[in-house]
């Protein structure tokens, strides 16, 4: 059984590792067109924020690491055609036959139309284009990041820590919006509004770039001379290459059935390729995260030969250290209650970490009005508390009742060790929640 996986990042390095574990005795393939597999997407933002000392160690994978284990690696091999009916790839490399094929090709920060109108504008998802990023930094002082979500910030965070001067664009009137409701967040951005060099510029969306001015649609504008320009918005995935072949989503996604495979028999997608099942919403939605990459692709492997497994439903889970702040969110926000089926809730507390240090953290919940089962949380504090975010996110899954988190000391303590003020205490003894 040859099987082949077209992508070199967490989706199809995870899949070819999975597929050679359960099936020994297969084939498998994996074709990457850069001349390294294994690149972290975030690696400029890591090593801006001091987390790596150079691009080389942005890596999670090597060529060499996978085909100790028996897997086929070809590198700097661009696919140039898929022949899905007939089985086959055209690649750089010659013409590649499968029995199995998994498109694992991820997504690009050039997918939107912004780079088609707009030419200087830099990217760094991949090593070449963060390698140039990284040059022009070093020939500027200030650069104008497009987007404040999670990539954005931690550029921003990232650029402020080397002496930057920041201008920060988000077309929403806060950041993080995807993962954060705006009354948790409002004191940490209004403090980090107040660092020195960071400037947002909040319900602001770019009309038009040349060599000195970027202009918005609302008619204000930045000088950007001697300025650096780099792009931190969302990616998608560019489908062209597969020709209408493949049944897609409304929102240029993959279609793929429970089992990931697509509408071509044999024919898989994974990663930020596709929508997932959201455990919140009872539907599908298009999360790029790398968890869930990961998860898609292990699945994935297991109904290679098989439909067995249906791709479990998934929270939307983040962690992040912003200047010097960690901040953590998962499953349901407040913001996102309309989407709900039932009436939602939340209470915001501050908590002291330990009894010792008299550190906080605050914390939000946001729970069913009706069950009173935990939905959501949000954690924001200056000491580290990304860890317990996956605590949580086992607690919504496991729909606890949020007034029987203090009975709880097993998933408590495992959230706050040593913290002497518990969850009913927060709410009040006796209260009745409903009157939150």
């Amino acid at each position: 059984m040859n099987v082949t996986i077209v992508g070199g990042s967490f989706a199809g390095v995870y899949c070819a590792i999975k597929v050679k574990e359960l099936y020994p005795s297969f084939d498998v393939l994996l074709i990457e067109k850069k001349e390294k597999i294994g690149y972290i997407p975030s690696g400029l933002s890591m090593l801006l924020n001091g987390e790596i000392d150079t691009l080389d160690e942005a890596y999670f994978m090597t060529k060499e690491e996978l085909e100790e284990s028996g897997i086929i690696v070809l590198t700097s091999t661009e696919v140039i055609s898929y022949d899905l009916s007939n089985k086959m790839i055209q690649t750089s490399n010659g013409i590649k036959l499968f029995d199995k094929l998994v498109l694992a090709t991820g997504s690009s920060q050039k997918s939107s139309k912004m780079f088609d109108e707009f030419s200087d504008i830099k990217t760094y998802k991949d090593r070449e284009s963060a390698e140039i990023t990284l040059k022009s930094l070093t020939e500027v002082q200030e650069v104008v990041v497009i987007g404040a979500g999670q990539a954005g910030m931690e550029l921003a965070s990232g650029l402020i820590h080397h002496g930057k001067t920041v201008h920060v664009i988000e077309t929403m009137d806060y950041p993080l919006y995807k993962y954060f409701d705006k009354d948790f967040l409002e004191s940490f951005y209004t403090t980090t509004g107040k660092i020195e060099g960071l400037t947002f510029y909040f319900n602001e969306t770019v009309k038009q770039i040349d060599d000195s001015t970027l202009l918005f649609s609302s008619g204000n504008a930045i000088d950007i001379k001697e300025k650096l320009v780099l792009s931190a918005n969302s990616v998608r995935p560019e489908l062209s290459i597969f020709d209408n072949q493949l049944k897609s989503n409304s929102d240029n996604t993959i279609f793929v059935d429970d089992y990931l495979e697509t509408s071509v028999q044999d024919v898989f997608a994974v990663g930020d390729l596709i929508q997932v099942p959201s455990f919140i919403f009872q539907t599908n939605v298009y999360a790029p995260l790398i968890v869930n990459a990961v998860q898609t692709s292990l699945t994935c492997a297991k109904n290679m030969i098989e439909k067995k497994e249906i791709l479990r439903p998934m929270l939307k889970t983040i962690g992040v250290k912003l200047f010097d702040y960690y901040l953590a969110s998962t499953g349901l926000m407040e913001s996102e209650a309309f989407l709900y089926d039932e009436r939602v809730k939340s209470v915001m507390m501050t908590l002291p970490i330990s009894t010792i240090y008299k550190k906080d953290v605050t914390v939000k919940l946001v729970y069913n009005a009706l069950t009173y089962h935990l939905l959501g949380v949000q954690l924001i504090s200056k000491e580290p508390v990304l860890d317990k975010i996956n605590t949580f996110a086992l607690m919504i899954k496991e729909k606890i009742d949020i007034r029987t988190l203090n009975q709880l000391p097993h998933f408590y303590h495992a959230v706050f060790a040593n913290t002497s003020l518990s969850f009913g205490d927060a709410f009040g003894k006796g209260d009745d929640l409903s009157e939150i």
